[in-house]
């Protein structure tokens, strides 16, 4: 089963975007932090400061690896750091089509503007702490992308008719080049 897989920076709009994007196809959404936060019973905050960052990057792979069961057609959001873990990248591949939503440093800095749900960007200098993170994981999130789309700068339903059709257009190429290697 090949699902979409969103991956991008805190407040590029995964789970927005997701959502919409899984009405549109008919396709569920799953979010991988609100299915550990639900398993877990506790926020993505309390997780961090009760056990650790490393103990919650270790819950997103067993999330993603669960994940490659489902029966049903899914758009899947992932945290923005879950693709910095190496052994993630197999994971996110077996999935299906990884698309990364790349949003601006001035539009990430407006939309994470007094959210306090984000424990890496906790303290001041948001928008430098956007720029070292972002600096670190866009090289990665490049590499493991089928699809970029840039997010902000269109209303949500345009982008979202956008995904739609580069990943179809994708999904085609998947299936001409997977059938050529038979």
């Amino acid at each position: 089963m090949r699902h979409i897989v969103l991956i991008g920076f805190m407040g590029s709009g995964k789970t927005k975007t997701g959502k919409c994007l899984a009405e549109e196809l008919g396709y569920q959404f799953v979010d991988v932090d609100k299915k550990i936060t639900t398993e877990m019973k506790m926020s993505v905050t309390d997780i961090f400061s009760r056990f650790g960052e490393v103990f919650f990057r270790a819950l997103e792979t067993k999330a993603i690896k669960e994940l490659r069961q489902l029966e049903q057609s899914a758009v899947i959001s992932v945290g923005g750091g879950l693709p910095m873990q190496k052994q993630n990248h197999k994971y996110l591949k077996q999935l299906g089509a990884v698309i990364y939503l790349k949003g601006t440093v001035e539009t990430l800095k407006k939309r994470l503007e007094g959210d306090r749900t984000r424990p890496l960007l906790e303290g001041a200098d948001l928008e430098g702490k956007i720029r070292r993170m972002l600096t670190a994981r866009e090289p990665v999130y490049e590499k493991l992308a089928d699809i970029t789309v840039t997010t902000g700068n269109q209303p949500l339903q345009q982008l979202v008719q956008e995904i739609a059709q580069k990943w179809k257009e994708y999904e085609i190429q998947y299936l001409l080049n997977s059938k050529s290697h038979v």
